[in-house]
């Protein structure tokens, strides 16, 4: 399977070094969007434009920008 790297950017960056195994491109991105929730309910102050998870696969092409989110923001 391949390997992506979910990235947290903006305010306060984090660099995902160790990475995940998913099926193909649509499985990263279910697995981005549920990173970028739970660091948004976690930190909902981190919630804004400028936040977000970079997911990048193997080859370091992001393929997706998916903002944090919060159902409390």
């Amino acid at each position: 399977m391949p390997k992506y790297f979910f990235h947290l950017l903006g305010d306060v960056p984090a660099h995902d070094l160790i990475g995940h195994e998913c099926a193909g491109d649509k499985e990263a991105q279910k697995y981005g969007e549920l990173l970028a929730h739970n660091v948004g309910t976690d930190r909902p102050d981190m919630v804004r434009e400028s936040n977000y998870i970079s997911v990048v696969d193997a080859s370091d092409r992001e393929i997706y920008r998916i903002p944090l989110s919060s159902l409390s923001a």
